[in-house]
């Protein structure tokens, strides 16, 4: 073999690296697919530097980084008190966000649905009945702080109004529930009867009361 075919094998091989270096293949079912190595951070298109920026600015604490803690489960934060609203809204009903992770893969990926009540659950069966429509929901972080981001699309039924929403839960993780729990919703568009949502671009945070998202396993009412 000449010098000049081994070298070329050589660079052939270090072009060939960074596909395998920068992709990895997920089984779900019949489908393989295929996911990017973590990054750690937020991405900027789900929601953008400036919006995060502000987040921070105003007390929601983002945990980064690529080794996030095991949150799989049901939880349920209350009361849920406003911190800021970009909008300047405000609503004393909104108590309970009821949140439920599953299928959190090593790289990240998870599972997310949730629902915000101004009542309370009659029984679990009611909160596993309801399920949401999230996208791209990924889970970051270090130790036992992490931060969950994803898409929602709400389609309230019989509703003159639908969004989409950014949707990110941050806290630590503990054997009781999520510890210091904050939760913010960043409109990112909307369509139908636009006098009845917030302005697009507008966010809202909140943070749980008594600091404790408790582990969802009956009536909260008996906290």
């Amino acid at each position: 073999m000449t010098k000049c075919t081994k070298h070329l094998r050589i660079l052939l091989a270090l072009l060939a690296l960074p596909v395998f270096l920068f992709t990895s293949c997920l089984k779900e079912g019949e489908d393989t697919i295929v996911l990017p190595l973590p990054y750690g951070k937020i991405p900027y298109d789900v929601i953008p530097e400036h919006i995060q920026d502000s987040l921070t600015a105003h007390g929601f604490v983002i945990y980064e980084g690529v080794t996030p803690p095991h949150i799989e489960g049901k939880y349920v934060a209350s009361p849920m008190d406003m911190q800021y609203a970009s909008d300047n809204y405000f609503n004393p009903n909104f108590r309970y966000l009821y949140m439920a992770f599953s299928g959190q893969h090593r790289r990240g990926k998870i599972n997310y649905s949730q629902v915000q009540h101004d009542t309370i659950f009659l029984n679990e069966q009611q909160f596993l009945d309801a399920v949401g429509d999230a996208s791209r929901a990924h889970v970051i972080g270090e130790g036992d702080n992490f931060t969950m981001y994803c898409i929602q699309r709400i389609t309230p039924p019989d509703s003159s109004w639908s969004c989409e929403t950014a949707s990110v839960v941050s806290g630590t993780s503990t054997k009781a529930g999520i510890k210091n729990c904050q939760y913010a919703q960043y409109l990112i568009k909307a369509e139908g009867d636009l006098e009845r949502i917030p302005e697009i671009g507008t966010y809202r945070i909140w943070n749980d009361g008594d600091n404790l998202a408790i582990v969802f396993h009956q009536n909260p009412t008996a906290r």
